[in-house]
């Protein structure tokens, strides 16, 4: 196997979350991630950045562990890194995840919602009703994957390790950041070596190496919500004739539910809500809940029923050699997502994957190189009538349910190098 995978860390491949186009090598979304932890950098003095602080506050009961988390988060903070690399950039949020061990030494890791431009949930632009995206992973030294909370139906779940409290927003200076990095960061237990980043130069890429595991800081699941009559009448017509469970549409389809959802009426056409309401649910500003006004600034955001996908295209499931397994090299397509739609699944999303750049890494086999094969309870969705980058960020369910293929990253994707 050669190097520099093709869909993984060094190429351009389909987001199917929102349609997208993931850039798993971009070095925004690699530094993005290493400003946001408490290695030791040099930060500017005062007055010399843009910064703004805000204090995040969260209470869990993780099988009967309280887990409190309180941290200091810095905006716009201009950071000066080790002084063998001597370099001064501007880090949109630090941290951007935070994880504390619990007894059991399990990891839950929690995503910072942003709140930059002054929000508080006392000046009531924080929702009281703000839903965090928090992971959990079974060992925290061994992060390779994890489960998220990616909805409000998780906590329900038999399957829940975990309780939510609930979580507050408030104003903080630089004096409390600066004191919370030399006291409370060092809780943190994401760390530059369990990223598979570069420790000792952090603007190099590190090397592959056999056996190298890196944190999944990339989780992948769907949303699944019941059509309106008005968009089933649209979603009918594109049904194509094979008539398959699970489909992607063609351009003409999307194009006319398009042409409704963002008309001059823009109606409601899932679940008594606007179309436009289902996209963008990642995680960055919270997660959003089934009614409005959950999620900081983008307070039409909802979202339905969620359920977990996993990905084989994950460098923590390829073999110590670099190889795949013998039942990835047994399937004729590898999957991108293939989610699953149990009930004691619904609100989780499955952590497997990195969004981290290795150099070097094993290249998947050239018959995977192709459109992707994404599947719904071992069901592939058809790809009859899909064109090549267009027709991945949604798919239906006959003509009854619209599905929403969802990402969440961890790592931060607003550091400006």
């Amino acid at each position: 196997m050669k190097t520099l995978p093709s869909l993984i860390f060094g190429t351009v491949v389909v987001l199917l979350g929102l349609g997208l186009m993931l850039l798993f090598s971009q070095p925004w979304l690699v530094f993005g991630a290493l400003f946001s932890f408490t290695k030791p950098v040099k930060v500017t003095a005062p007055g010399q950045d843009r910064g703004y602080y805000y204090r995040f506050k969260a209470s869990y009961v993780y099988k009967g562990e309280p887990l409190n988390f309180d941290i200091v988060v810095g905006c716009r903070v201009k950071i000066t890194t080790y002084n063998d690399n001597d370099r001064t950039v501007e880090v949109g949020v630090v941290p951007t995840i935070f994880g504390l061990k619990t007894k059991d030494e399990h990891g839950v890791v929690v995503h910072l919602p942003q709140a930059c431009n002054g929000e508080t949930t006392q000046n009531g632009r924080v929702p009281k009703t703000l839903l965090p995206l928090v992971i959990t992973y079974q060992r925290a030294d061994e992060p390779w994957s994890g489960v998220a909370y990616a909805s409000e139906d998780s906590y329900d779940s038999p399957r829940s390790e975990l309780k939510f409290l609930g979580s507050t927003i408030a104003r903080a200076t630089r004096e409390e950041w600066e004191a919370w990095r030399e006291t409370e960061a060092k809780r943190n237990f994401i760390t530059y070596e369990l990223l598979g980043i570069n420790p000792i130069n952090m603007w190099k890429f590190p090397k592959w190496k056999p056996g190298l595991r890196v944190m999944a800081t990339q989780c992948f699941g769907i949303s699944r919500m019941k059509l309106s009559d008005a968009a089933r009448n649209v979603v009918t017509s594109g049904w194509p004739p094979s008539k398959p469970a699970y489909w992607f549409p063609d351009k003409s389809t999307r194009e006319s539910l398009w042409n409704i959802a963002y008309g001059p009426s823009k109606p409601p056409l899932i679940e008594g809500n606007r179309f436009q309401d289902y996209f963008g649910s990642r995680g960055n500003n919270g997660l959003a809940r089934r009614e409005p006004g959950a999620v900081i600034f983008f307070n039409r955001q909802v979202e339905g029923d969620v359920y977990p996908a996993h990905t084989d295209l994950s460098i923590n499931k390829l073999e110590p050699t670099g190889e795949l397994p013998a039942e990835l090299s047994a399937k004729e397509r590898l999957d991108y997502s293939a989610a699953e739609t149990k009930p004691e699944l619904r609100g989780f999303a499955f952590c497997d994957s990195s969004i981290v750049s290795i150099d070097g890494a094993p290249q998947w086999p050239s018959k995977y190189l192709y459109r992707n094969a994404n599947r719904i309870d071992g069901e592939a969705i058809s790809e009859q009538l899909a064109k090549w980058g267009t027709n991945y960020d949604i798919a239906f369910e006959r003509d009854e349910y619209i599905i929403f293929l969802r990402t969440y990253e961890l790592a931060s994707g607003f550091a400006k190098l």
